[in-house]
């Protein structure tokens, strides 16, 4: 085997070009799989690390259990840590906000994938440890050792002692969850005892869901209610574990584009050397010994290939480590790339697929050569006698010149090549257009969303507490105040009003609408602390739901007008009369908002249409009084309510802003009335949704500044959610950079692998013609007229494959364009907004550009070539 060895590496020194194409078309398949596959393992496993710091490292929670059942829970085989914690009382700050103090052990921080910041987890039943954040947001000074003095809920003033400061829990600190913990002891539990919440993670590479029942049962706990699965961990797990088809479907993409071109540059190369294996015969090499000699020099080129392909995909996948990838490349959420796993599976799936390419060529070399007989072989015989020519000309070689006629000629004769060529390099041509297109898709549509209302993109925001009653809010003056700051580009403000809808049951869309009601009476829909969702009217066909009103000014209408299913605002009609839009959640057959399976399609819960009329109606009186706006919800029964109708004039999929609390869920319907109206319906005249956008380029005094100011802000009404947005949105805006720059590597690198087979291709349809073009020169063709022949069917090559691209990606992003415009609906929201399709000119140009260059640098070496060698030399040669 080593002899066939040596002969195939001389035979790769002696055709060092196509060797190296093989190589580099290997080499860029196999990175751009490894590559992909790595960035995609990474992000699952970033995923799997997501889920564990949102909702825990626990596989299972086990709600309501006594000390027996937490002992008999740690002794359990299978457990690889335990955490247990229980509601300690409720900590009322004098800002008004609230923190849910919980007893708990060390291990919870685990749990939690946090730590300790400084100091150490309370102990002692004096003792407390706080996050970060929460301290500042309660302005407290981050000392150790300091007594705090604590007014309770249920158990009146306590002073605890602070003995830790634990890092920041950024899920916690997005929402506002503000939390602290005291010692997990008897005398803290005392009263509790039979309300321990125990958190249990479970040893590897076992079945979750089944050791999460079998434990339950073993230690009573009987009602699965309480055996809460973290649902949310154990899906990227699975995600984690499953094949990557996604990858598989772009690894056997790459395949066929790698194939083609080794096919290609192979199958030339062993047309170039059939004398040679002819004369390997003739002396007493058999068919298999070639055969051999085949499989040695492409096993040679494969590993090459494989093993540069492998360190440039490893090394380029490092390049993005501390990057952020962008949601919808591999998940549909933002993940910074802290951690690079090299994956395996990509690795074999690259080298697997790589092989099947270059067998497939080896196979058909081998059939090539042993085809031919060794006397022919050597001859090198012409295949002139089975060319068959047309004495009729058609309409296009009337009017070409005689050495384009003859390259018209010739492209006729090598349609197989013709078609090849243009596969070849329409594959990766229209992957570039068609990613360029789907970026410019949906960046016109986020532009047009973004539109609807820009404050979405502002850096903060502050939310009036749902507990605060209605009246409460932020004045004109108020607002007028942090919008002359120098660090402020601009201020949206908002009403907020929760109300009820007064509805006939008829007007339920069906299976859905009945579903929908359903859910939200249950406990997984509207929280049961906030009272029903749904109450029955006064007669058995009326029905009263929850929903949310806001209040908005000229110019909110006037975006919001952009974003309408059906109907049209007239701004001075909404200031002055009774009208709305209303925004009805989409859920599917089992009335829920949210499939995650994505295969269940979603319809309005509510058949409402522009033109019908609805009835508002709101506690106005206890609203006026100031009273807590839970409480009075929670009792409709006890509360007064008022009346009115509005007609609809409007309805939209899109819901541009929302009240972030869950009185103001976006799960029930919302109504958007003029300023006027809402003041004429409530009374009230403050906005409790304000957002502040900071000045383009600011820096981070300015940052510091603003935060400082609208802190302040948010501490003149007690308990309002303060939002900081910056680190996200830069986080957003890096990760776009990493998606274009990894969506372009690709494109580039398909569009290097087909002009590799296009450039080979051309180059070798031209040279192996030199007997052709000799002759052509010894009858008088001049070297201008034959520079001019070989360029002009080199350019015919271009415009051709520039052409079928071009048309190929215009019926593909017709088609995309359609299916998320006017089929896809799996979702609550519209998919895409802008429905006005467009042709990305650019991209166009560029792979025109891209296939002209291609074809016209092909016909360079040729025409040198062919220059080189005398006329006789060059009619005596055949091909």
């Amino acid at each position: 085997m080593l002899r066939y060895m040596k002969i195939a590496w001389k035979y790769i020194r002696e055709y060092k070009k196509r060797s190296i194409a093989m190589i580099l078309s290997i080499a860029l398949s196999v990175f751009l799989v490894v590559t992909i596959g790595s960035l995609a393992e990474s992000t699952r496993v970033l995923q799997v690390n997501d889920a564990k710091k949102d909702s825990g490292l626990q596989h299972v929670r086990y709600d309501g259990v006594n000390m027996e059942q937490v002992n008999k829970i740690k002794e359990y085989q299978n457990v690889k840590k335990v955490a247990n914690s229980f509601y300690y009382d409720g900590w009322n700050h004098e800002s008004g906000l609230t923190v849910n103090i919980l007893g708990a052990e060390k291990n919870i921080l685990y749990m939690e994938s946090n730590k300790m910041k400084v100091g150490r987890f309370s102990t002692k039943s004096n003792e407390i440890a706080v996050e970060e954040w929460v301290l500042d947001r309660l302005r407290i000074p981050h000392e150790l050792n300091q007594t705090i003095k604590i007014s309770l809920a249920e158990n009146g003033e306590k002073e605890f002692k602070l003995v830790g400061i634990i890092e920041n829990n950024l899920d916690k600190q997005s929402v506002g969850n503000l939390e602290a913990y005291v010692a997990f002891n008897d005398e803290n539990l005392a009263g509790r005892e039979n309300h321990i919440y125990s958190f249990v993670e479970f040893k590897e590479d076992l079945n979750y869901r089944d050791e999460a029942k079998k434990l339950g049962k073993q230690v009573g706990v009987k009602d699965e209610k309480r055996i809460v699965l973290n649902r949310g961990l154990l899906t990227a797990m699975g995600e984690l574990n499953a094949i990557d088809w996604d990858l598989v479907k772009k690894s056997l993409f790459l395949m066929v584009v790698g194939g083609m071109v080794i096919y290609s540059i192979y199958n030339i190369s062993v047309l170039k050397r059939v004398q040679e294996y002819g004369m390997m015969r003739a002396i007493g090499s058999t068919k298999k010994q070639i055969i051999y000699v085949i499989l040695s020099e492409l096993f040679i080129v494969y590993m090459i290939g494989v093993l540069l392909g492998i360190l440039l995909g490893v090394f380029f996948t490092n390049l993005f480590k501390g990057s952020t990838m962008s949601s919808g490349l591999f998940t549909e959420i933002d993940y910074k790339l802290d951690i690079v796993v090299i994956s395996r599976f990509a690795i074999g799936l690259a080298m697997l697929t790589s092989f099947g390419s270059i067998l497939l060529s080896a196979i058909r070399g081998s059939i090539l050569v042993n085809r031919v007989s060794p006397v022919e072989a050597i001859n090198r015989s012409t295949q002139d006698s089975n060319i068959k020519f047309k004495e009729r000309e058609s309409f296009i070689e009337k009017v070409l010149t005689i050495p384009k006629k003859v390259s018209y000629k010739n492209l006729r004769r090598n349609k197989k090549t013709i078609i090849f060529t243009i596969v070849s390099m329409a594959v990766g041509c229209t992957l570039f257009m068609v990613q360029t297109f789907k970026t410019e898709l949906w960046t016109r549509d986020w532009k047009y969303r973004n539109s609807i209302d820009k404050s979405q993109m502002y850096e903060f925001r502050l939310n009036t507490n749902e507990g605060r009653p209605m009246k409460e809010g932020y004045t004109t003056e108020q607002i007028d105040e942090i919008s002359k700051l120098p660090q402020v580009q601009d201020v949206s403000f908002k009403q907020v009003l929760y109300s009820e809808l007064k509805i006939n049951k008829k007007i339920l869309n069906g299976i859905y609408g009945k579903n929908y009601i359903k859910f939200m009476n249950s406990e997984n829909g509207f929280l049961k602390d906030l009272g029903d969702f749904s109450f029955e009217g006064v007669t058995k066909d009326e029905m009263i739901i929850r929903n949310t009103i806001l209040g908005l000014s000229d110019r909110d209408l006037k975006s919001l007008s952009k974003g309408l299913k059906e109907g049209q605002i007239d701004i001075d009609q909404m200031k002055n009369e009774p009208v709305a839009v209303v925004h009805i959640p989409k859920v599917n057959e089992k009335g829920l908002y949210f499939d995650h399976t994505g295969k269940s399609k979603s319809e309005s819960a509510l058949n409402l249409k522009v033109g019908d009329k609805i009835t508002v109606t709101i506690p106005k009186k206890g609203y006026d009084k100031g009273i807590d706006t839970v409480r009075l919800l929670a009792e409709h029964d006890k509360s007064q309510y008022i009346d009115q109708e509005f007609t609809i004039i409007g309805i939209t999929d899109v819901l541009p802003d929302k009240d972030g609390f869950h009185l103001g869920t976006d799960l029930a319907p919302y109504l958007f009335i003029s300023g006027n109206m809402f003041k004429e319906l409530s009374g009230i005249d403050k906005y409790r949704l304000v957002r502040v956008d900071m000045k383009d380029n600011y820096t981070e005094g300015d940052y510091k500044i603003l935060k400082e100011e609208v802190q302040k802000m948010s501490e003149i009404i007690p308990g309002t959610l303060l939002e900081d947005r910056v680190e996200y949105l830069k986080e957003a805006e890096k990760s776009d950079i990493t998606y274009d720059l990894l969506k372009n590597s690709i494109s580039i690198i398909l569009i290097l692998i087909s002009g590799l087979s296009i450039y080979n291709n051309i180059n070798y349809n031209l040279i192996s013609r030199i007997r052709e073009h000799g002759i052509m020169k010894a009858i008088g063709l001049t070297k201008k007229q034959f520079r001019n022949m070989i360029r002009f069917e080199g350019l015919i090559y271009g415009i051709i494959s520039a052409t079928f691209s071009c048309a190929i990606a215009l019926m593909i992003e017709l088609g995309i364009f359609i299916y998320y415009a006017y089929i896809f609906d799996k979702y609550s929201e519209p998919v895409l907004l802008l429905k006005r399709f467009f042709i990305e000119w650019k991209s166009f140009l560029i792979v025109i550009a891209i296939n002209l260059s291609i074809g016209y640098i092909a016909t360079i070496g040729p025409r040198r070539q062919v220059d080189k060698i005398e006329i006789t030399d060059a009619i005596r040669a055949v091909e």
